[in-house]
C-alpha cells in the first residue's frame, strides 16, 4: 500500500432531485425519491437543525448564493466575512411528550469539529470555546401538535447575539435556556426581520 498518498475530499455539486441512480435493472428511482424517503420528517433531531440553517441562510442571501452544507465545519454560516452559528429548539419533539420540552440551547462551545491526519496533528490539549462571531438561536415556537407546521415561518423565532453577548450572560457556558434570554430581556425575531437584525451587529 501507499503511505505516502493522500486521498484528497472529492467537490460536491448540487443535486437537482432528478439525478437516477445508475447500472440496475430494477424499475427507475432518483435523488427526489431518496429525499422524500430519507427527509421528509423536517421535524426530526437530526434535520431540524439542518433546517434551521438553512434558513438563516435563506434570510441573509439569494438562493444563488447559498452553497452546500458543510457539516464539518467549526461555523455554520458565513456572511460579510463574519462566522455564524445556527442552534435550534422545539417544544414538540419527533415523539409522544408527556410535556413541552424545555427550551435550550446546547454545544454553543466547540473544539475544532474536523480533524484528519492527512492535514495536521490532533491536538489533545484544545478546549472548547465560541467559535463563531454571531450566534442565532432558532426556536420553532408553536406548542399544538394538530396545527404545527415547520415550513410556517410564523411557527419561528430567532434571538440573536453576538459572541460577547453569549459569553457574558450564558456565564461563559456552552449552553443558555430561554429563561436565561428573558431574563436579560434578549427579544426574538421574525424571520423577515432576522438580516435586518445580523446586519446591525455589525456596527
Amino acid at each position: 500500500m501507499d503511505t505516502e498518498k493522500t486521498y484528497v475530499r472529492k467537490p460536491v455539486t448540487k443535486l437537482s432531485g432528478d439525478e437516477h441512480f445508475s447500472n440496475h435493472t430494477t424499475r427507475p428511482f432518483t435523488v427526489l425519491d431518496f429525499w422524500e424517503y430519507g427527509f421528509s420528517n423536517l421535524n426530526s433531531n437530526v434535520l431540524r437543525g439542518s433546517l434551521a440553517e438553512f434558513l438563516v441562510e435563506c434570510a441573509l442571501k439569494e438562493l444563488t448564493e447559498i452553497e452546500i452544507r458543510n457539516p464539518w465545519g467549526d461555523y455554520d454560516v458565513e456572511y460579510k466575512s463574519k462566522k455564524i452559528e445556527v442552534k435550534s429548539c422545539s417544544y414538540l419533539q419527533d415523539w409522544d411528550q408527556p410535556k413541552l420540552s424545555i427550551i435550550r440551547w446546547a454545544g454553543l462551545k466547540a473544539k475544532s469539529l474536523y480533524w484528519s491526519s492527512a492535514v495536521g496533528d490532533f491536538n489533545k490539549d484544545e478546549q472548547k470555546e465560541y467559535k463563531s462571531d454571531i450566534y442565532v438561536l432558532a426556536l420553532l415556537n408553536h406548542t399544538e401538535t394538530e396545527t404545527l407546521d415547520i415550513l410556517n415561518l410564523d411557527q419561528w423565532c430567532f434571538y440573536v447575539l453576538s459572541k460577547e453577548i453569549l459569553k457574558t450572560i450564558s456565564k461563559d457556558k456552552s449552553a443558555i435556556s430561554l429563561l436565561t434570554l428573558q431574563k436579560h430581556d434578549i427579544k426574538p425575531v421574525t424571520f423577515d426581520h432576522l438580516k435586518n437584525v445580523i446586519d446591525s451587529l455589525f456596527g
